[in-house]
C-alpha cells in the first residue's frame, strides 16, 4: 500500500466512466442472495463485448455512515489461450479525502484459473492511469492466458489496519475484519484484451432435393497444406525497462543496453531459467544477452522474485517497424517465450533519459 495518495487527474474517473459504454458492456455487481459472489463457486459471470467486460461493484458499505464489513467479490469470464489481458480497477479511491462521505477502497485484485490456481496478484498499480487518482487502484497488465476456458477475478479491500491478500483457491490471508478506513467502498473493474472462444455449432442435416442426376467431370482433389506446427513453448510475461511508464521507445540499430525482466508466476519460476539459453530481440532468436542479475528482484510486487537481465541493443537487431520484443529460453529443459510491446524509431538525436534499472545494471 502507498502511505500517500496522489491526486492528479481528479476528474479522470468521470471521463473513463463516460467512455466505457463504447468499449465494453457495463454491468452492476449482483449480490442478491446470501454469500452473493463471495467465492469462486458463486462468481458473477461477466459478458465480454468488443474485447472487454466492465462491472461496477462495491466491497461492503459505500459510505462512512455505515461501518465497514468483511466482503470480497469474484467475477468469471471466458478467454482464449494467448490473450494478453489488462485487469484494471478505477474509481476505488475517491477525491475529497476525509471530508467526502463516500468511502474510498484500497483494492487488491487477482486472476485465477478454473481450478483455482492464482496466476496474477496486484495490490498497487505502478502508476496512475485514466480513471484513477491514486495507485491504490490495482491494475494487472500483460496477463497471458495459458489455455482457453473460464477464468476468475477476485476483488477485496485492504488497509493498514486490516491487510488482505489472495492465494490459490481464492483464499484470503489476513484478519477476518475489514479495514475501517479503506477496506470498503465502490469501484469499477474493467477486463480488456479478451478474445471470446469460438462456439462449436453442430452441423444441420439438410434433406436432399429431388433433382435429376447431372453428369459432372471428375474433379482433381485439392492439395492439402498441413497447418503450421505450434512451437509448444510456455508463454510468460516480460517487462521491457521494468517500471518504465508507457511503451518502451528505442532507436533502431543503435549501440547501448536494455534491461528486460522475466516475471515469475504460479506456473513459471524465473530464477530456475537456464541463463545460457536466454535470447532477446525482434524475433527472440538473437544472442544479445550480456548478463543477468545474480539474485531475484521483486519487479511487479506479486511477492515472487523475478529475473532481471541486461541485453545488447545492437545484437537484438531491432528495426523501424518492429512493435514488440521477444525473449526465448528454457527452464528445466522446457522452452518458454515472452512478448512485450515497444516502439522503434529511426536513429537520430540521443535520448536524454536513461532508466534507473539500466544505470543500476551497468554498475554490476
Amino acid at each position: 500500500m502507498k502511505s500517500s495518495v496522489r491526486k492528479a487527474l481528479a476528474a479522470a474517473g468521470f471521463v473513463a466512466a463516460s467512455m466505457a459504454s463504447s468499449v465494453a458492456l457495463a454491468v452492476v455487481e449482483g449480490e442478491a442472495s446470501p454469500g452473493g459472489n463471495d467465492s469462486l463457486g458463486t462468481a458473477q459471470p461477466l459478458t465480454v463485448s468488443n474485447g472487454a467486460a466492465e462491472v461496477t461493484g462495491s466491497i461492503g458499505s459505500t459510505t462512512y455512515s455505515v461501518s465497514a464489513v468483511p466482503d470480497v467479490d469474484f467475477y468469471s469470464f471466458t478467454a482464449t489461450a494467448g490473450d494478453m489481458l489488462t485487469i484494471d480497477i478505477n474509481g476505488g479511491i475517491k477525491d475529497g479525502g476525509p471530508t467526502n462521505p463516500i468511502r474510498s477502497v484500497d483494492t487488491v485484485i487477482a486472476l485465477f484459473m478454473a481450478d483455482g490456481t492464482m496466476l496474477y496478484l496486484n495490490d498497487d498499480a505502478d502508476d496512475v492511469d485514466l480513471g484513477s487518482i491514486a495507485t491504490n487502484d490495482s491494475r494487472i497488465v500483460n496477463a497471458v492466458i495459458p489455455a482457453t476456458g473460464t477464468y476468475f477475478v477476485g476483488v477485496v479491500g485492504t488497509g493498514m489496519q486490516s491487510m488482505h491478500l489472495f492465494s490459490d483457491g481464492g483464499v484470503l490471508s489476513g484478519p477476518s475484519t475489514a479495514d475501517p478506513n479503506t477496506g470498503n467502498g465502490s469501484y469499477t473493474l474493467t477486463i480488456a484484451g479478451v478474445t471470446t472462444p469460438p462456439v462449436d455449432t453442430p452441423p444441420v442435416d439438410t434433406p436432399p432435393a429431388d433433382t435429376p442426376p447431372v453428369d459432372t467431370p471428375p474433379v482433381e482433389p485439392p492439395v492439402v497444406t498441413p497447418p503450421p506446427v505450434a512451437s509448444g513453448a510456455q508463454q510468460i510475461n516480460i517487462d521491457i525497462r521494468p517500471r518504465h511508464p508507457g511503451v518502451t521507445k528505442i532507436w533502431a540499430n543503435t549501440d547501448g543496453k536494455i534491461v528486460v525482466a522475466l516475471l515469475s508466476s504460479s506456473s513459471f519460476n524465473a530464477l530456475k531459467v537456464d541463463r545460457a539459453s536466454i535470447t532477446f530481440g525482434s524475433d527472440g532468436n538473437e544472442a544479445s544477452l550480456i548478463r543477468c542479475h545474480s539474485e531475484g528482484v521483486h519487479v511487479n510486487r506479486d511477492r515472487r522474485k523475478d529475473l532481471v537481465c541486461l541485453f545488447d541493443l545492437k545484437k537484438a537487431g531491432f528495426e523501424v517497424g518492429d512493435v514488440e520484443g521477444v525473449v526465448k529460453g528454457t527452464v528445466e529443459g522446457k522452452a518458454f517465450e515472452g512478448h512485450a510491446p515497444l516502439k522503434v524509431y529511426q536513429r537520430g538525436k540521443k535520448q536524454k533519459h536513461r532508466h534507473d534499472w539500466e544505470r543500476h545494471a551497468d554498475r554490476r
